[in-house]
């Protein structure tokens, strides 16, 4: 079974720790609303697991003006990418 991780606020929140503590090899990580702050190259990304799958939504990161830093290893996705990830996976998990 894999799940669908949505993080919605920034690196101070210390959700993304938390999330780790639970998240299995063949989850995804999407990073929303503030959690757009964990892709940019301004966040440390030593503490993500090279073994993610790692996205955060378009809309966001332009409502910040982080498109220019974002990291290579996240996927940029719109949201019908959003909806399309939220049906392939069994189960979400939002972490807020």
């Amino acid at each position: 079974m894999t799940t669908l991780h949505t993080i919605s606020k920034g690196p101070s929140s210390k959700l993304l720790e938390s999330c780790l503590s639970i998240a299995r090899e063949n989850d995804a990580l999407l990073f929303i609303e503030d959690g757009v702050y964990y892709s940019s190259e301004l966040a440390s990304e030593s503490s993500i697991p090279k073994h993610q799958l790692l996205f955060t939504l378009e809309e966001d990161i332009i409502a910040r003006g982080l498109q220019h830093s974002i990291l290579n290893k996240f996927e940029t996705i719109n949201y019908r990418k959003f909806v399309e990830l939220c049906t392939f996976h069994e189960k979400v998990i939002n972490w807020f």
